[in-house]
């Protein structure tokens, strides 16, 4: 029972045993069944070339049989003896009696001549020798033959005849040679001459091929050009002549060989193999039919014994790979219990697995642990190693020379202690978009990306090059020996390098970077001093953009503008632009400011533009206070926008999309309170139209605006003038009157808000073309 187990549990043991097992009887099947194959194709091809060979000796002795019988024919043809039997009406008795006996002697000179007959059809006789002749039995057979030659149709000349005159199905009585008196088809009762064939002795050489594999279960037939059956072997072949005639129909339409090998099933037989051969005596085909089985037997038999020896080579094959699976499987179980002694006690282990996956498992977990042990350990090694390199960059003048060069020493920094040294940071421009788009572990990836990519190309310019990550907000690159402590030194070779950065990390990373140089200094104590001072002029990007390198010597005017003075007629001309919403003075107001500030300290540069947008903020808030309608426009955002751009050009682009913004509500909201203007006169107008007094200026007072405002506003919207809008509505309203209520011409004008009568007749027709007399007579007569 423990053996039991122990062999489920060693799963490769078991892989091992079952493929050598399955190999070795897949290897043994396999060429049994090709040796099988082979062996049967053999056999049958073997017995296609006996049945040619054989069946062509049967026709050769057919061919030659049929020729020592034609001459003989014409040798009796010829025989003086002879022609008085076939041509005398009353032949003499000398004569017949020479005649028989010359007709005996050629009887008795073949050995497969049945009987040779001779018909005198002048005298009606008949002249028999041999098993037809007058005193045999069988000269009924002579009578009958008499009576087929004498028929219209004559019966071919000189060819080997099948005759049955007995009736016998599927038989012959004899093969006849004919010799007719004279050769004209349309002469008639003409003599003839026969010469009679045994069929044994043709049948006996059909009997060859059928002797040559199972001959108790073969069958053997003649067929004619037709497919009819002339002779068969076996009065109840098997199988049946309607089935062998079918299949040899078909066989003849496919293959138009003299010679056939084919392998036919048959119904409820099963396969048969089939050969024909046409006969060169005539136009027959011997056909012999052979059960499959009884010629490949034994093929059969080693089919067999093959399974047999299968069998035998099953167990043996067991035996061996056991045998051979215990030798192969030694090493494994000794490396098995290596590795099981390298696990921790009480580890589970994962179960269903074989030995050698198990192996690997505990393979990958140990390397998986010596990984993280590895990765643990040089990320110690990269903290310490940052924390003294960006110790050395924030705090050099706490350091000694002599913990300097150690420093370097102890963490592998690429940093030349003699210098000469040149700081460079580097910094991802669009940082809100940067982070705000990536995770912390991806800018940590592409933060080191741009270290290698950095590191690389300047050691491949021969400088020493180490790279500073300050807490991933930008990188510090310390540039000592190299190039730079030869007196030929010419930066602009730096430059070009730095260039080359930042293209490769724009290829491959879409990443763009700004790289700001200090000058060349010669002693690491003042690297802090010279770090402040660069990361103070990377600030410069403002001016310069993205992607830019920039260098101590484009920033100097800058940082000498130590005062901030704005002009104040630039400051006006950008109010009143705002005030009378003209976009493109705003526009060249905003560039004229920021070209002005571009030359300012970065401190001045951030006041100035905190200035400015506090100039537009503090000049729309006053529009508003005076306004009916307040610009809708986010003023509480507007500087922080502003200063979350990383370049002035940046921030341009952003106030002038404010102004352009500004234009656009102002003209909206003027539009909106023109309407509401023009509203609100017309409701005015609507609600006094009977007031006589109604006008312009009663309307522009009642409204608290300039009657030339309100004037101009409404022509300009509803193209007619407020007086004329005031008559329209009167005049509508006393048509309405005329209509409706039975009161004098004068009350209608009066009550419409009309004073005087020659006015309101005036206007009444230019409008309707009719007096509102005859309005209310048209309208009378057209009701009645």
């Amino acid at each position: 029972m423990r053996v039991l187990q122990a062999y489920k549990s060693r799963k490769y043991l078991q892989r091992i045993m079952l493929s050598i097992t399955f190999l070795m009887v897949a290897v043994l099947s396999l060429s049994s069944i090709v040796l099988h194959y082979s062996a049967e194709q053999r056999v049958l091809h073997i017995q296609q070339e006996a049945n040619r060979k054989v069946m062509n000796q049967i026709n050769h002795n057919m061919v030659y049989m049929q020729e020592i019988v034609k001459n003989q024919a014409l040798q009796l043809y010829d025989s003086s003896e002879i022609v008085p039997l076939m041509t005398d009406k009353e032949a003499e008795p000398f004569d017949t009696i020479s005649g028989i006996r010359q007709l005996n002697k050629a009887l008795d000179s073949s050995s497969f001549l049945h009987s040779i007959m001779i018909y005198n059809a002048r005298a009606g006789e008949i002249y028999a020798v041999g098993e037809i002749a007058a005193e045999k039995p069988g000269h009924a057979l002579a009578v009958k033959l008499s009576e087929l030659v004498q028929e219209e149709q004559k019966l071919p000349q000189m060819r080997l005849l099948p005759m049955n005159v007995s009736g016998q199905e599927h038989s012959v009585d004899f093969f006849s040679v004919m010799i007719y008196e004279t050769y004209d088809e349309s002469s008639r009762d003409d003599s003839v001459l026969i010469l009679n064939i045994r069929p044994e002795w043709i049948f006996d050489n059909m009997k060859a091929v059928n002797d040559f594999a199972a001959p108790e279960q073969s069958s053997l037939f003649m067929i004619d050009n037709t497919g009819q059956v002339i002779i068969s072997g076996n009065p109840h072949p098997t199988p049946s002549f309607a089935q062998l005639q079918t299949v040899m129909e078909k066989q003849r339409s496919e293959n138009r060989d003299s010679f056939g090998f084919f392998t036919p099933e048959f119904a409820g037989l099963g396969k048969h193999i089939v050969t024909y051969m046409n006969m060169g005596a005539g136009e027959w085909q011997v056909v012999s039919v052979q059960p499959y089985k009884s010629v490949i037997g034994d093929i059969y038999k080693m089919r067999t014994t093959s399974v047999g020896v299968i069998l035998i080579f099953l167990l043996l094959s067991v035996i061996v790979s056991v045998l051979l699976a215990h030798k192969l499987y030694k090493p494994v179980q000794t490396m098995l219990m290596r590795v099981k002694s390298q696990v921790e006690p009480g580890t589970d282990l994962p179960r269903g697995q074989d030995e050698l996956s198990l192996v690997t498992d505990i393979h990958s977990e140990l390397v998986h642990r010596l990984y993280r042990a590895n990765n643990e350990r040089d990320k110690q090694k990269e903290i310490v190693r940052n924390y003294y390199s960006r110790s050395i960059v924030t705090n050099s003048l706490s350091i000694a020379e002599e913990e300097f060069r150690e420093c370097i020493a102890h963490n592998g920094l690429s940093i030349a202690p003699e210098g000469p040294f040149l700081l460079v940071i580097v910094k991802v421009d669009n940082q809100r978009e940067f982070i705000s788009q990536t995770s912390h572990t991806q800018r940590m990836l592409y933060l080191f990306a741009v270290s290698n990519i950095a590191e690389e190309i300047f050691k491949h310019h021969g400088y020493n090059c180490e790279i500073v990550d300050m807490r991933g907000e930008h990188l510090v690159v310390i540039l000592s020996g190299g190039p730079m402590a030869v007196e030929e030194w010419r930066q602009d070779k730096l430059y070009t390098g730095m260039r080359e950065i930042q293209d490769v990390i724009q290829q491959y990373y879409k990443l763009s970077v700004t790289m700001t140089t200090s000058g060349i200094f010669t002693g690491y104590r003042e690297m802090t001093a010279l770090y402040s001072t660069v990361l103070q002029h990377s600030m410069y990007k403002l001016l310069f953009g993205n992607k830019a390198v920039i260098t101590p010597d484009m920033v100097r005017s800058n940082e000498e503008q130590l005062e901030y003075h704005l002009p104040p007629e630039l400051e006006k001309r950008l109010i009143e632009a705002i005030r009378t919403n003209d976009p493109t003075v705003m526009g060249s107001s905003i560039k004229q400011m920021l070209n002005y500030f571009s030359g300012f300290h970065y401190d001045h540069i951030i006041h100035g533009m905190l200035h400015l947008v506090d100039i537009i903020k503090s000049t729309i808030r006053e529009i508003n206070s005076l306004r009916i309608c307040a610009i809708p426009v986010d003023l509480g955002s507007l500087s922080r926008q502003v200063l979350e751009q990383e370049t002035l050009a940046e921030m341009e682009q952003h106030l002038q999309s404010f102004c352009r913004e500004i234009h656009e509500k102002l003209k909206n909201t003027d539009e909106a309170k023109n309407l509401a203007l023009v509203q609100a006169v017309k409701e005015i107008i609507v609600a006094n139209y009977q007031d006589l007094n109604l006008s312009l200026q009663s309307i522009a007072a009642t409204l608290k605006m300039t009657p030339a405002y309100v004037g101009r506003i409404f022509k300009q919207l509803e193209f007619v003038s407020v007086g004329e809008y005031i008559n329209e509505v009167r005049l509508n309203r006393a048509k309405e009157f005329l209509e409706t209520k039975n009161l004098s011409i004068k009350e209608i004008m009066e009550l419409a808000g009309f004073l005087n009568e020659s006015t309101f007749f005036k206007l009444f027709k230019k409008k309707f073309g009719v007096t509102p007399k005859e309005y209310r007579l048209k309208r009378s007569m057209g009701q009645g």
